[in-house]
């Protein structure tokens, strides 16, 4: 939510060189300035964000703005640059870019964000003592939810630093100019290129690797490329050495499989063993190794699986159950918990400790997916573990039309202010339910009143139709491929009397607790979700606790069936009917709470959204829930 700034307004239009004396448009704009912070006055147009802590007036050189931030509660301090004439016009520029230098004692991340209407974008500068830098923001590459900026209708622009209750800060605004070319991009980074490996084939002789800058040898192993344009690996029996095959620029992208298969042959005089791992971004994958040395001459395949071999703990501590202090946690360390296979950075082939010299050929490494269909008879037929339970909810979404007794389709939109919810987008058919987004401008919740909208998506969730305390919730889904997407299966709390507003009855704190079933990300790939979970609101003291890194095995015909298992102080997630993790916590939700579908663009880490490659859809076969006959609550199942 956009902040609203009651302080007045001092404009010198004459200084606002942004609103009518800027050169007419061009193909490519040259650096001018958005104002000119050197003439008498220039200060009087930047508004302190926070009267109280934040300070501006003329650099002591007169070249600039000095702004002083007094430690203190506020959590963007900063200054806001309003038009008098309610636009800076920028038109055939690229980008908006504030030079910074940092003038105080403390490190600093100073952020440009420019708004045009409802659309943002921002860039930042990362600043020590002394230093100078550039924050850049393009027009061509807004923010999360948001439409690429109309750059002759910037309607606000804001400089500000991070939050620091301890410490005071200070910078120097040198100068805010407008440049580049009219459809300027934010720059790609090439060390976080992702690149999706043809076929899957990540090293064989076909696809060659360039030993020079693709293999490494580390603590005396050495790697070659080899005559037959395989890899040859050697290793001298010293402790804690590997050999490892890195892509040729940023990431291996492996988000569309679930496993790497490394093709190995022992060149050596005696038996030896291998072990495979992949690393990533975040961290390494698990291990493969073979069920025994592998002889001389023989080739196996070393499969390192994306799932990890044991199942995740999320981390329980007491300070979950208290407001102050730490407000989010991870998972225990556990092999291959953190690793994230659309930014795998290499391939680390290890000899068994203590192992006498060694010599292997890599004849090929490929991704690919788990053969076979996961399913156990018995999934959907019931829970996953021992008990009395009672089916309390189903929807198998038979027939044509969608069952209103128990779905809504309307909500509020907190999330994407381009897209609305649409009827028309919740397709009912083939024994689904398609939540479809597509390029449709219409009005939010089919809603002439509401606000209007360049996309329409769908929505369903059972607010004031159902709702309970603990169970299992199960879900059998495909998700969606096209960049951006967001889909998603949770639970939100719904207690107290009805005359309260959903905002309360909908409250994580007090026992109530948002449940991330499943997030997807579609730059992950179609089998990587979330598992996760909220509490205490989403404003100070709110919590947070789970998984981004949730690998889910698809069946035969490619659907996930995903569940999570709700007991008083525990929770687990389950994919296919196997176990995949678990929290027990004193601070597990512990009131009735309903479920929500929804097919968003954005998120945390997506690419952008592109609309010739809509529609999209979240296909969901089914949902159903049981409830164990010991925690059946009467009035709330």
């Amino acid at each position: 939510m956009k902040p609203l700034l009651l302080i007045p307004v001092l404009c010198l239009p004459t200084l606002l060189l942004g609103e009518s004396s800027l050169p007419s448009p061009t193909t490519e704009a040259p650096s001018r300035p958005v104002i000119d912070l050197s003439a008498p006055g220039a200060d009087k147009l930047l508004e302190p964000s926070h009267a109280s802590q934040v300070q501006v007036q003329p650099a002591t050189d007169g070249k600039g703005i000095d702004v002083s931030v007094a430690a203190g509660p506020a959590g963007f301090p900063g200054v806001r640059i309003v038009p008098s004439t309610g636009a800076f016009d920028l038109s055939g520029a690229g980008f908006v870019e504030a030079r910074v230098t940092n003038t105080g004692s403390a490190i600093i991340s100073a952020t440009l964000r420019m708004d045009s209407g409802e659309n943002s974008a921002s860039g930042s500068a990362y600043l020590k003592p002394g230093e100078t830098g550039a924050a850049r923001a393009y027009f061509a590459s807004p923010g999360k939810g948001s439409n690429p900026l109309d750059a002759a209708r910037i309607t606000q622009i804001l400089i500000f630093i991070g939050k620091n209750e301890t410490t005071a800060r200070a910078f120097r605004i040198d100068s805010l100019s407008a440049g580049g070319r009219e459809g300027d991009t934010l720059p790609i980074n090439p060390n976080t290129v992702r690149v999706k490996p043809q076929g899957g084939v990540i090293f064989s002789p076909s696809v060659p690797v360039s030993p020079g800058s693709q293999l490494t040898g580390r603590n005396g192993a050495k790697a070659e490329v080899t005559g037959n344009k395989t890899i040859g690996v050697n290793f001298s029996g010293k402790p804690e050495e590997n050999v490892q095959l890195r892509p040729a620029k940023g990431y291996w992208d492996l988000g569309d499989f679930l496993q790497v298969t490394v093709k190995v042959k022992n060149t050596g005089s005696h038996p030896a063993s291998l072990t495979a791992q992949l690393s990533s971004q975040a961290d390494r994958s698990d291990t493969a190794t073979p069920t025994k040395p592998i002889a001389p001459g023989e080739t196996v395949d070393l499969v390192v699986p994306f799932i990890p071999g044991t199942p995740f703990k999320i981390i329980s501590v007491p300070e979950q159950n208290q407001l102050e202090g730490k407000n989010s946690w991870g998972m225990e360390s556990t092999p291959g918990v953190r690793y994230f296979s659309h930014q795998t950075n290499g391939l680390i082939l290890s000899p068994v400790a203590g192992q006498e010299p060694s010599s292997f050929e890599v004849l090929a490494v490929t991704a690919g997916m788990p053969e076979g269909d996961p399913r156990p008879e018995w999934l959907g037929q019931r829970p996953p573990v021992e008990g009395e339970w009672i089916k309390t909810f189903e929807d198998n979404f038979d027939g044509t039309t969608l069952d209103e007794s128990k779905w809504n389709v309307y909500s509020e939109n907190h999330w994407d202010k381009r897209v609305g919810f649409s009827k028309q987008n919740v397709l009912i058919g083939d024994g689904q339910a398609r939540l479809r987004i597509e390029k449709r401008a219409g009005f939010h919740n089919d809603d002439p009143n509401a606000r209007a909208t360049d996309f329409a998506t769908g929505w369903l969730d059972t607010y004031d139709k159902w709702r309970q305390t603990y169970g299992y919730y199960e879900v059998r889904v495909k998700l969606p491929t096209a960049p951006s997407m967001f889909p998603a299966f949770w639970l939100m709390p719904q207690r107290g009397p009805a005359t309260w507003p959903k905002y309360r009855q909908a409250s994580t704190k007090d026992g109530g607790m948002e449940f991330d079933v499943f997030e997807g990300q579609s730059m992950w790939g179609p089998y990587r979700t979330t598992f996760g979970v909220h509490w205490d609101d989403y404003m100070k003291y709110h919590k947070s606790a789970g998984t981004s890194a949730h690998y889910n095995r698809p069946d035969k015909d490619g659907y996930l069936t995903i569940g999570m298992l709700w007991l008083p102080g525990h929770i687990s997630v389950y994919s296919q009917g196997r176990l995949q993790g678990s929290w027990d916590s004193p601070r597990v939700g512990s009131v009735p709470s309903y479920l929500i579908f929804d097919m968003l663009p954005g998120g945390f880490e997506y690419d952008p959204l592109d609309p010739a490659k809509l529609p999209a859809d979240l296909q969901i076969d089914y949902v159903r829930v049981w409830q164990r006959k010991d925690l059946m609550e009467t009035g709330k199942n």
